[in-house]
């Protein structure tokens, strides 16, 4: 059953009527179709797709399983994914700007450790 609004200037919570019940329950125990407003805001979503395309590419999900297990360095990871310099910088790159990973400095090395948002993930 598709939702019919209505064309008064009532409120967004009012403009959908004939729901079947338990849609309407639904809405209603989650806090309002003002909440379902709230989770769908076009900047939050467009965040999202920013994150899932990151996640796409097979080289940076590798990168991301491989600093899960522990901390590295790209020299690892060059050989774990056999990959140039470059392609490896650049998706390190990538993965940094996402908040995804992290770096410290081990002496004269770089050290490549996965955040709290790339675990989440």
């Amino acid at each position: 059953m598709t939702p019919q609004r209505t064309a008064s200037n009532k409120s967004q919570t009012d403009e959908v009527v004939n729901l079947p019940q338990e849609v309407s329950d639904a809405i209603t125990e989650i806090g309002g179709l003002d909440r379902l407003l709230k989770v769908t805001k076009p900047e939050d979503v467009n965040a999202e797709i920013k994150l899932h395309r990151i996640l796409s590419d097979k080289t940076r999900l590798v990168i991301l399983r491989a600093i899960r297990e522990c901390d590295l360095c790209p020299c690892i990871l060059k050989v774990l994914l056999n990959i140039s310099n470059s392609r490896l910088s650049y998706h390190l790159m990538v993965l940094e700007k996402a908040g995804l990973v992290t770096w410290y400095k081990q002496k004269n090395w770089r050290v490549y450790s996965i955040t709290e948002k790339g675990r989440a993930v």
